[in-house]
């Protein structure tokens, strides 16, 4: 009896939350919202392209200066995740070699230590990534989705579980109009990023994508889509349900 009474009130409040807080009275083809999402993807990309500079900076520093050489790797891992997206391929696949090579410079203790703290899955991450995005570039679609799936295929990572997974490469690759490696990316990241909040994004997200929505994959969303009129759970409130 109870559950049936969980149910109904989960969908009361789906209710009168899309009631009560849409704020685009087209929805999700409101002209107003596409304006928003536009300049939202602008500052994304003025974002990236600044990190760009800054981790290539922060990388050349540690290679200069740094006694650890997993800071060295990290840093790099870091930096590759932008130059993917925007310096020349050549350049890129070359910073890939790069990582690998300061991996092999590792001592045996050392390489033992990184796979018992992470299993260098950050890196291992970053440089899926990377090869991903040069797929994508060079028109390889069903590479690059691949590519994309094989840098999650992680466990155990103390890194990504907490601070999740790459967000760049699908929220370009939805704005092009690809829905299934997308929903299949969000939903494979239930293995290693587990939480309220991650379980809340995805959520959302899922349900944006249903309502065929423009999405940002940001933590702006969960009020957007509400804002939109979408029928979904204000997951920054919290009232006592489980989905």
């Amino acid at each position: 009896m109870i559950k049936p009474l969980v149910v109904i009130l989960g969908c009361i409040i789906i209710i009168l939350n899309s009631t009560a807080r849409a704020e685009y009275a087209l929805g999700c083809d409101d002209p107003e919202y596409h304006q928003y999402i536009k300049q939202r993807f602008a500052y994304f990309e003025t974002k990236s392209r600044r990190s760009l500079a800054n981790t290539l900076r922060d990388y050349e520093r540690s290679l200069a200066t740094s006694k650890h050489p997993f800071q060295v790797i990290g840093d790099l891992s870091r930096h590759l995740k932008y130059s993917a997206q925007f310096e020349p391929i050549n350049e890129v696949n070359a910073k890939i070699n790069r990582i690998f090579e300061h991996a092999n410079k590792l001592s045996v203790q050392q390489q033992i230590a990184g796979d018992v703290f992470d299993s260098f899955s950050g890196e291992k991450h970053s440089v899926g990534i990377a090869r991903a995005w040069i797929a994508y570039r060079q028109g390889k679609q069903e590479l690059a989705f691949e590519e994309l799936l094989k840098s999650i295929n992680i466990s155990g990572s103390a890194v990504l579980s907490s601070f999740g997974p790459d967000l760049a490469l699908i929220r370009h690759i939805y704005r092009d109009g690809h829905l299934a490696p997308v929903v299949a990316y969000i939903n494979k990241t239930e293995e290693f990023w587990t939480g309220r909040r991650p379980d809340g994004l995805r959520y959302v997200w899922l349900e944006m994508i249903k309502a065929e929505c423009k999405v940002q994959f940001d933590f702006v969303d969960t009020i957007k889509a509400l804002e939109l009129g979408i029928s979904v759970i204000d997951v920054n409130k919290n009232y006592g349900l489980s989905r």
